[in-house]
């Protein structure tokens, strides 16, 4: 499934895998038990790097997807009762990562939604809400307001980042980005800078050295098929931007 948004909200649960994290302008690695709360509208994707870019939808990852539309309680939001519930969907619409005891609760709560019916469900969905909205320590993914900014130009980052996520062991040049979102070079490296807090080659690179770390870990390759395996083709830049990102070489990462 590629970079996609929807009216719904979205409770994901990884329950095995690893990859890489995109929602909204955020990225991250995701491993076992990764929970995240997602807002309407909101785009995002899970994909697996070491295994063909699967995403959540595909074998390699086991999870559980919990939808439920953004007008459910809609009529009791203004009452004190979801007074809590509320600002945690408010929240919701950057993107919360949810870690801890709370993630253990919801969990259990999750596997009992698999189980019951009708009403229970409802019930069940009110406590989990009821819980995530307790919870003091959520992580909120994107730390600017992406509401106040123009579709348009959610619709142009969208479309970038899938360019990466799908390309980014060819070689890509900034000029080849700035065709995707419509622009301009040097107006396209304003705007992605200003949206996403980092240049676009910077974004490339961590793309392209969170594949490596992958590999890396699953141990099968060796460093130069790796480096060149993750779109670069000079192996001392490889190391350069290893070292930059990581903190460590390739081999002390494989070996720690």
């Amino acid at each position: 499934m590629p970079f996609h948004y929807h009216p719904e909200y979205e409770l994901v649960y990884i329950k095995k895998g690893s990859g890489l994290r995109y929602i909204g302008e955020s990225i991250h690695k995701f491993k076992d038990e990764d929970m995240v709360l997602i807002g309407p509208n909101l785009a995002h994707i899970w994909i697996n790097p070491h295994k063909n870019q699967q995403s959540i939808s595909g074998s390699t990852v086991k999870a559980i997807v919990l939808q439920f539309p953004s007008d459910l309680f809609q009529s009791m939001l203004d009452t004190p009762e979801f007074a809590l519930i509320k600002i945690l969907l408010d929240k919701s619409q950057a993107g919360l990562k949810i870690i801890g005891e709370t993630r253990r609760t919801v969990i259990r709560y999750l596997e009992t939604l698999l189980e019951c019916q009708e009403v229970e469900r409802l019930i069940v969905l009110m406590k989990l809400l009821d819980t995530l909205a307790r919870d003091k320590h959520p992580i909120l993914l994107n730390i600017t307001d992406s509401g106040s900014r123009s579709n348009y130009g959610d619709e142009r980052i969208h479309s970038v980042h899938h360019f990466v996520i799908t390309c980014y062991q060819q070689q890509i040049s900034l000029r080849d980005a700035a065709s995707v979102a419509h622009m301009e070079p040097s107006a396209f490296c304003r705007f992605f800078k200003v949206r996403t807090q980092k240049t676009f080659t910077q974004f490339l690179n961590e793309t392209r050295i969170d594949h490596a770390c992958q590999l890396l870990l699953a141990g099968k390759l060796s460093i130069s098929q790796i480096a060149f395996d993750s779109g670069f083709n000079n192996l001392a830049n490889f190391y350069r931007q290893f070292g930059k990102i990581i903190g460590k070489t390739p081999n002390e990462y494989r070996h720690g």
